[in-house]
This record gives C-alpha cells, sequence and structure tokens, in this order.
C-alpha cells in the first residue's frame, strides 16, 4: 500500500485473510486435544496460534493500510476461540474437556495467542510513517 484507499482486490484479500483466521482457530480448536505423548497433553496448536496471530494481523495491516487490517483479524480469531465455549449444556463442553488437561491447554491457546496479536497490532499500527 502507497498511502491510497485500498481498491476492490485489497478488501477481497482481506476478506481472505480473515476466512484463513477463522479457519485457523477452528482448527486449532479442534485439533486442541488431539496431541498427546503418552498421557501428557503436548499443545503443538498454541504454536500455530501463536505463528498465525503474529502473521495474519500483520498481512491485513500490510494490505489494508490502517489499524483495522490488523484488529479485525485478532478480535474475528478471538471470537471463534471463545463464543464456543461459552455454552452451557448438561454433558459439558464439546471443545474443551476437563481430563488431562486440556483445560490447561485451552487456556494457554486463548492467552498465547491473544497476547501474540495485540502484540501484532501494537507493533504494527505504532510504526512511524514517513
Amino acid at each position: 500500500m502507497t498511502g491510497e484507499r485500498p481498491g476492490a482486490i485489497e478488501w477481497l484479500t482481506f476478506a481472505q485473510i480473515c476466512g484463513s483466521v477463522v479457519l485457523s482457530a477452528i482448527l486449532e480448536l479442534m485439533f486442541l486435544s488431539q496431541w498427546y505423548v503418552g498421557t501428557v497433553l503436548v499443545p503443538f496448536v498454541i504454536l500455530a496460534a501463536i505463528a498465525g496471530n503474529f502473521a495474519l494481523p500483520y498481512w491485513g495491516f500490510s494490505v489494508i493500510g490502517s489499524a483495522k487490517g490488523a484488529i479485525v483479524p485478532v478480535g474475528l480469531w478471538l471470537l471463534v476461540i471463545v463464543f464456543p465455549t461459552l455454552y452451557i449444556r448438561p454433558e459439558g463442553d464439546i471443545f474443551v474437556l476437563g481430563n488431562h488437561g486440556q483445560s490447561y491447554g485451552f487456556y494457554g491457546l486463548l492467552f498465547a495467542g491473544a497476547i501474540a496479536g495485540f502484540v501484532t497490532v501494537v507493533m504494527s499500527t505504532s510504526r512511524r510513517r514517513p
């Protein structure tokens, strides 16, 4: 972006970035409890959340050229991660189970991904422009 307003191609690219964020969050939730070494949960998805929340908001900011290009992907990621766990059902939560430390893995995913996303928003929007 050279300073002009984003065109149709930029908005289409931004929509694909937002779709990638949603898909990333869904996959992170689905595979949260899939990686075990013996009986110990190894949350590799936390690394995916950190990497995704550094890369995708930065790309969104680069494409749109404003702070909303970085804020919207982080907000979407948080919405997709938190919203399915808000339902209280008699049979329990379908994504985050309480056994074998999966709740700790979920909170690690939530906090590490959110911190990575917010750091990316602050770092990308606080650059000095010439």
